[in-house]
Protein backbone atom coordinates (compact mmCIF):
# COMPACT_ATOMS: atom_id res chain seq x y z
CA UNK A 1 0.00 0.00 0.00
CA UNK A 2 1.38 3.40 -1.00
CA UNK A 3 1.60 6.12 1.65
CA UNK A 4 -0.15 9.41 0.90
CA UNK A 5 2.07 11.42 3.26
CA UNK A 6 4.91 12.08 0.76
CA UNK A 7 2.31 13.62 -1.59
CA UNK A 8 0.89 15.71 1.27
CA UNK A 9 4.41 16.86 2.19
CA UNK A 10 5.14 17.77 -1.43
CA UNK A 11 1.92 19.76 -1.79
CA UNK A 12 2.54 21.59 1.50
CA UNK A 13 6.11 22.36 0.44
CA UNK A 14 4.98 23.74 -2.92
CA UNK A 15 2.22 25.79 -1.25
CA UNK A 16 4.62 27.19 1.34
CA UNK A 17 7.15 27.94 -1.39
CA UNK A 18 4.60 29.83 -3.46
CA UNK A 19 3.60 31.91 -0.44
CA UNK A 20 7.24 32.57 0.52
CA UNK A 21 8.12 33.66 -3.01
CA UNK A 22 4.99 35.79 -3.26
CA UNK A 23 5.86 37.49 0.04
CA UNK A 24 9.09 38.74 -1.53
CA UNK A 25 7.37 40.11 -4.61
CA UNK A 26 4.50 42.24 -3.32
CA UNK A 27 4.68 45.54 -1.53
CA UNK A 28 2.97 45.85 1.87
CA UNK A 29 -0.76 46.45 1.89
CA UNK A 30 -2.20 49.52 3.61
CA UNK A 31 -2.86 47.50 6.77
CA UNK A 32 0.44 45.65 7.13
CA UNK A 33 2.61 48.52 8.48
CA UNK A 34 0.04 49.15 11.21
CA UNK A 35 -0.26 45.43 12.00
CA UNK A 36 3.50 44.96 12.20
CA UNK A 37 3.99 48.05 14.34
CA UNK A 38 1.23 46.87 16.67
CA UNK A 39 2.81 43.41 16.95
CA UNK A 40 6.18 44.94 17.77
CA UNK A 41 4.58 47.16 20.40
CA UNK A 42 2.90 44.16 22.02
CA UNK A 43 6.27 42.46 22.50
CA UNK A 44 8.20 45.61 23.39
CA UNK A 45 5.75 47.09 25.91
CA UNK A 46 3.50 44.15 26.84
CA UNK A 47 0.46 46.30 26.04
CA UNK A 48 -2.31 45.91 23.48
CA UNK A 49 -3.66 49.38 22.69
CA UNK A 50 -2.50 49.35 19.08
CA UNK A 51 -4.77 47.59 16.58
CA UNK A 52 -7.14 46.48 19.31
CA UNK A 53 -9.89 45.79 16.77
CA UNK A 54 -8.49 42.27 16.10
CA UNK A 55 -6.93 39.59 18.31
CA UNK A 56 -3.14 39.96 18.59
CA UNK A 57 -1.93 36.42 17.71
CA UNK A 58 -1.06 36.92 14.03
CA UNK A 59 0.66 40.28 14.43
CA UNK A 60 2.65 38.96 17.40
CA UNK A 61 3.76 35.93 15.34
CA UNK A 62 4.69 38.25 12.46
CA UNK A 63 6.70 40.47 14.80
CA UNK A 64 8.92 37.65 16.12
CA UNK A 65 11.16 37.34 13.01
CA UNK A 66 11.39 41.14 12.82
CA UNK A 67 12.55 41.30 16.44
CA UNK A 68 15.15 38.64 15.63
CA UNK A 69 16.29 40.53 12.52
CA UNK A 70 16.44 43.85 14.38
CA UNK A 71 14.49 47.00 13.65
CA UNK A 72 14.37 50.70 14.48
CA UNK A 73 11.17 51.90 16.16
CA UNK A 74 9.69 55.36 16.35
CA UNK A 75 6.93 55.45 18.95
CA UNK A 76 6.50 59.27 18.90
CA UNK A 77 3.15 59.01 17.09
CA UNK A 78 1.59 56.99 19.89
CA UNK A 79 -1.52 58.42 21.49
CA UNK A 80 -4.32 56.61 23.23
CA UNK A 81 -7.70 58.26 23.17
CA UNK A 82 -11.16 56.81 22.67
CA UNK A 83 -11.48 55.76 19.04
CA UNK A 84 -7.84 56.51 18.23
CA UNK A 85 -6.03 54.43 15.63
CA UNK A 86 -2.43 55.38 16.36
CA UNK A 87 -1.13 52.19 14.74
CA UNK A 88 -1.38 53.75 11.28
CA UNK A 89 0.96 56.73 11.87
CA UNK A 90 3.25 54.47 13.92
CA UNK A 91 3.33 52.00 11.00
CA UNK A 92 4.35 54.79 8.62
CA UNK A 93 7.00 55.89 11.14
CA UNK A 94 8.31 52.30 11.28
CA UNK A 95 8.82 52.34 7.52
CA UNK A 96 10.49 55.77 7.64
CA UNK A 97 12.80 54.74 10.49
CA UNK A 98 13.93 51.56 8.71
CA UNK A 99 14.08 52.94 5.17
CA UNK A 100 14.78 50.41 2.43
CA UNK A 101 15.34 47.71 5.05
CA UNK A 102 11.57 47.81 5.65
CA UNK A 103 11.11 45.61 2.58
CA UNK A 104 13.18 42.87 4.24
CA UNK A 105 11.37 43.31 7.56
CA UNK A 106 7.96 42.88 5.90
CA UNK A 107 9.23 39.82 4.03
CA UNK A 108 10.41 38.03 7.17
CA UNK A 109 7.24 39.05 9.02
CA UNK A 110 5.17 37.54 6.22
CA UNK A 111 7.24 34.37 6.24
CA UNK A 112 6.44 34.03 9.93
CA UNK A 113 2.71 33.82 9.09
CA UNK A 114 2.97 31.11 6.41
CA UNK A 115 2.55 28.26 8.95
CA UNK A 116 -1.06 29.40 9.48
CA UNK A 117 -1.85 28.59 5.84
CA UNK A 118 0.03 25.30 6.05
CA UNK A 119 -2.02 24.35 9.12
CA UNK A 120 -5.24 25.17 7.25
CA UNK A 121 -4.12 22.97 4.36
CA UNK A 122 -3.35 20.12 6.73
CA UNK A 123 -6.74 20.45 8.45
CA UNK A 124 -8.43 20.32 5.02
CA UNK A 125 -6.58 17.12 4.17
CA UNK A 126 -7.31 15.43 7.48
CA UNK A 127 -10.98 16.37 7.54
CA UNK A 128 -11.57 15.40 3.90
CA UNK A 129 -9.74 12.11 4.41
CA UNK A 130 -11.67 11.20 7.55
CA UNK A 131 -15.05 12.51 6.40
CA UNK A 132 -15.08 10.47 3.18
CA UNK A 133 -12.73 7.70 4.41
CA UNK A 134 -10.52 8.22 1.39
CA UNK A 135 -7.00 9.56 0.92
CA UNK A 136 -8.13 10.88 -2.46
CA UNK A 137 -10.82 13.03 -0.86
CA UNK A 138 -8.26 14.43 1.55
CA UNK A 139 -5.93 15.24 -1.33
CA UNK A 140 -8.72 17.01 -3.23
CA UNK A 141 -9.46 19.14 -0.16
CA UNK A 142 -5.74 19.85 0.25
CA UNK A 143 -5.34 20.88 -3.39
CA UNK A 144 -8.41 23.11 -3.20
CA UNK A 145 -6.93 24.94 -0.19
CA UNK A 146 -3.40 25.17 -1.58
CA UNK A 147 -4.46 26.54 -4.97
CA UNK A 148 -7.36 28.71 -3.88
CA UNK A 149 -6.77 32.21 -5.26
CA UNK A 150 -7.95 33.76 -1.98
CA UNK A 151 -5.61 31.62 0.12
CA UNK A 152 -2.69 32.33 -2.21
CA UNK A 153 -3.43 36.06 -2.14
CA UNK A 154 -3.91 36.40 1.61
CA UNK A 155 -1.71 33.57 2.89
CA UNK A 156 1.40 35.67 2.34
CA UNK A 157 0.14 38.67 4.33
CA UNK A 158 0.38 39.71 7.98
CA UNK A 159 -3.41 39.97 8.15
CA UNK A 160 -5.84 37.78 10.11
CA UNK A 161 -7.79 36.45 7.11
CA UNK A 162 -6.04 33.14 6.40
CA UNK A 163 -5.13 32.51 10.02
CA UNK A 164 -8.77 32.94 11.06
CA UNK A 165 -9.89 30.58 8.29
CA UNK A 166 -7.21 28.01 9.12
CA UNK A 167 -7.72 28.08 12.88
CA UNK A 168 -11.51 28.15 12.46
CA UNK A 169 -11.24 25.13 10.18
CA UNK A 170 -9.03 23.42 12.75
CA UNK A 171 -11.49 24.16 15.53
CA UNK A 172 -14.35 22.81 13.42
CA UNK A 173 -12.38 19.68 12.54
CA UNK A 174 -11.38 18.98 16.14
CA UNK A 175 -14.93 19.62 17.38
CA UNK A 176 -16.27 17.24 14.71
CA UNK A 177 -13.78 14.59 15.85
CA UNK A 178 -14.77 15.13 19.45
CA UNK A 179 -18.45 14.69 18.57
CA UNK A 180 -17.68 11.44 16.77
Amino acid sequence: RISVWPVVALLLTVHGGMLAWSATRHSPTNLEPALLAAGLSHWEFGRFELYRVNPPLVRMVAALPVITAGYVADWNSFYDAPGSRAEFPIGRALISANGERSVWLFTVARWGCIPFSLAGALFCFLWGKELWKSNGSGLVALVLWCWSPNILAHGELITNDVSAAALGLGAGYLFWRWLR
